[in-house]
């Protein structure tokens, strides 16, 4: 039987290097991956609940020893009124995480709540965004000469199967070889970092030098973006996450002496989506609106999408 990294391969294809150009159709195919993983995002509960409740509709005593068409119908329209209840006319009301959802209840949940559907768009929006526009931005956090080409990658199955590292949970990697630099942008929307988040990239970027996807002198930069600034003193971060994972056989690894080496010699920086925003207004003074329109637009349509998200947390404070 054909394994799932030969499945992939065939139908996909691989990546040998992360310097192999990823095109933004890409970022189309990790949404619906993702959303083929996750389908409680577009039903409104898992898959699992979903089974059951039809079947507990269809064991109803009302139509219990009706016919099938019966029971399809009595099953259908309760579906109809469990969407119905549940769909907000509010954009930002709370979401029901538990509750069956109709088309646009599901779309208001994920555009506006949810971090993977903001991950995704970052994929895209990466993958178009212009070598000056991404030198521009990273020259904010580590020293660059200005030059080269930059290649970026989302979370998919290519990516995991390519690499091996399957569960490492990555949001996105920004590789540079001419400024021998791996960047890897992990995208929060309103939550802080994992508690073992940056051994976690100290070992990934480890393993991606050692499998020869990325230079063996590659610097490394950790770049957190979130709805506000992390805490950036990272040794003290660095020493908690230790403490965290040595009580825990499956992370032993990750506080190995060699993967602290790594995690202490990389570079880490901190930023908001707001300066992201400001950034991208700034950048967008300097483009020709003629000759530099697809740049403009994407940049106006990413602080777009990004001051909608936004509006949730101001409302939240005001009701705080």
């Amino acid at each position: 039987m054909t394994n799932s990294k030969e499945k992939v391969r065939k139908l996909f294809g691989l990546l040998e290097r992360l310097d192999e150009p990823v095109q933004w159709p890409v970022g189309l195919s990790n949404m619906f991956e993702w959303l083929a993983w996750e389908p409680d995002r577009i039903l409104g509960v898992t898959k699992n609940s979903y089974r059951k409740l039809i079947i507990e509709w269809s064991h109803e005593e009302t139509v219990l020893d009706e016919p099938f068409e019966k029971k399809e119908d009595h099953a259908r329209k309760k579906h109809e009124a469990e969407c119905k209840k549940h769909e907000q006319s509010n954009r930002y009301a709370k979401q029901n995480k538990n509750a069956i959802a109709s088309v646009r209840e599901a779309v208001r949940r994920a555009k506006y709540f949810s971090e993977n559907y903001l991950n995704k768009e970052f994929d895209i929006f990466w993958s178009l965004a212009s070598d000056r526009y991404l030198d521009g931005f990273y020259g904010q956090f580590t020293e660059l000469s200005g030059s080269g080409e930059w290649f970026t990658h989302g979370k998919n199955m290519v990516f995991e199967h390519s690499t091996g590292m399957k569960h490492m949970q990555m949001d996105n990697l920004a590789y540079n070889p001419k400024e021998r630099i791996l960047v890897a942008n992990e995208l929060k929307l309103g939550g802080s970092k994992n508690r073992d988040q940056i051994l976690k990239h100290a070992k990934m970027f480890d393993l991606l030098r050692e499998r020869g996807f990325i230079l063996e002198n590659a610097r490394f930069l950790l770049l957190f973006i979130g709805s506000e600034q992390e805490d950036s003193d990272w040794d003290a971060a660095i020493e908690k996450e230790r403490r965290y994972c040595e009580n825990k056989a499956k992370l032993r690894p990750l506080i190995e002496p060699e993967n602290i080496v790594v995690a202490k010699s990389a570079e880490y920086g901190t930023t908001t989506w707001q300066a992201v925003m400001s950034f991208n207004d700034e950048y967008l003074k300097r483009l020709d609106p003629r000759t530099q329109q697809v740049e403009k637009k994407l940049l106006t349509g990413f602080n777009q999408t990004l001051s909608e998200k936004f509006e949730i947390q101001e409302e939240s404070a005001t009701c705080a």
